[in-house]
């Protein structure tokens, strides 16, 4: 199993409006800031810079497992 590298992110919340969260995040390793406009963006900004970043180190192991499923 590769090593896995650790991602630091930067949250902050600035308000809560219709039950959720609206804030910017900070992608520390890159110095790259994005807005969000709710919780969910937000963890979905989180997992694609982690695919991203899993991608540039060697793969992600999961598309490799879904490869073998689909071939057999």
């Amino acid at each position: 199993m590769p090593d896995r590298k650790e991602e630091t992110f930067l949250i902050r919340i600035y308000d809560c409006q219709n039950a959720t969260w609206q804030g910017s995040i900070l992608w520390a390793e890159r110095q790259q800031k994005t807005c969000f406009r709710s919780t969910l963006e937000m963890l979905s900004l989180i997992d694609e810079a982690v695919q991203l970043d899993r991608k540039e180190i060697g793969g992600n192991e999961d598309e490799e497992k879904t490869e073998e499923i689909v071939s057999e």
